[in-house]
């Protein structure tokens, strides 16, 4: 006769919806009932002893991975903490999935730690400790869990970058959060590896643009030299609706970048049907035409095989836009740190 098995709800789970080994063995909880929540994938392992719960992960694939290594930089700050004698905090782009800071493409192989010292550096096949002093008021706590600050955790992400779209995208996403330009600035007025990049894709950067798709976008443009469009302007519809629109050239042409997860989220926000949602979307198109404007879309696979700049090419200047600018982020390439 099979074992009943204690019921999910009934066991420990902590502040950051974590479930330790030590904790449910104090409980109660047997090997045993481990073992078979694992093995028939209720539980998930996201640490050494850390479990989570497999109810506390999205449906979507993306949005489920996105949850997995969040739940894995949550188990390794708040095993630090556990251990009072460890000053390693998370940091760069694992503060980043935990604080929400959206990133470009992330690379979620590894946990990322700052030590707190000018030296003492390492990784292994899950982590990277990087070394650093860390001031306290770059530091917030999460219960005892700790975690480097919102403007702290740009920069740190942004010099360790040398890809400008990744890097414009981790700007946009801290100034779209709140963080002022002045903060990053003075974070960036010392000399150190990567902090001339890191200062000239700021320059560039906008709190304005809404996601790492539309950041990517700006960079793509930026690199090639296409004419800077106003981004988020309105428009009201004929049947009074207001749009806003990703791009703006002029008056004259709006660009719309439709990220691979909209209508999923959309749906899921609004419970719609996907095809009304879909529907909705060309009949807005449709009356921002009526009012005269171009339109122009494009999706994350222009993005990839970069042809967005193609696609631009072809259509801006049918509807008005020919002055070309020379290609600002030349500039990028050449910065020498």
């Amino acid at each position: 006769m099979r074992r009943r098995l204690r019921p999910i709800h009934m066991w420990p789970i902590d502040e950051h919806g974590l479930i330790w080994r030590a904790d449910a063995l104090d409980c109660g909880v047997t090997e045993l009932e481990l073992r078979q929540a694992r093995r028939e994938r209720r539980i998930y392992d996201v640490g050494r002893g850390a479990f989570a719960l497999a109810s506390a992960y999205p449906a979507e694939p993306s949005a489920a991975a996105r949850q997995h290594y969040r739940f894995r930089c949550l188990a390794a700050g708040a095993a630090a903490a556990r251990r009072e004698s460890d000053g390693r905090v998370v940091s760069h782009q694992s503060a980043a999935a935990i604080l929400g800071l959206d990133l470009l493409l992330p690379d979620r192989r590894l946990v990322h730690l700052t030590n707190g010292r000018s030296g003492g550096g390492n990784s292994t096949r899950e982590r990277m400790i990087h070394s650093g002093l860390v001031a306290d008021d770059d530091v917030i706590e999460i219960g005892r869990l700790r975690l480097t600050n919102l403007p702290r955790t740009a920069v740190d992400v942004a010099l360790s970058q040398t890809d400008f779209a990744k890097i414009l995208t981790v700007f946009d996403g801290a100034l779209r959060a709140g963080v002022s330009r002045a903060d990053l600035e003075r974070r960036l007025a010392m000399p150190r590896r990567g902090v001339a990049r890191a200062r000239f894709a700021l320059s560039l950067a906008s709190g304005l643009s809404a996601n790492p798709g539309e950041s990517w976008s700006r960079a793509q443009m930026i690199e090639a030299g296409v004419p800077a469009p106003k981004l988020q302007s309105e428009y009201v519809l004929p049947d009074g609706h207001l749009a806003i629109c990703d791009y703006d050239w002029d008056g004259l042409v709006i660009g719309e970048f439709d990220g691979f997860g909209k209508y999923r989220r959309e749906v899921i926000d609004t419970d719609e049907d996907a095809g009304d949602i879909v529907i909705r979307e060309k009949i807005r198109e449709d009356a921002l035409r009526g009012l005269g404007l171009g339109v122009v879309r494009w999706r994350w696979e222009h993005l990839q095989k970069r042809t967005l700049v193609r696609l631009l090419q072809q259509h801006l200047p049918t509807y008005g836009v020919r002055e070309w600018e020379s290609a600002q982020a030349s500039g990028f390439r050449s910065v020498s740190d």
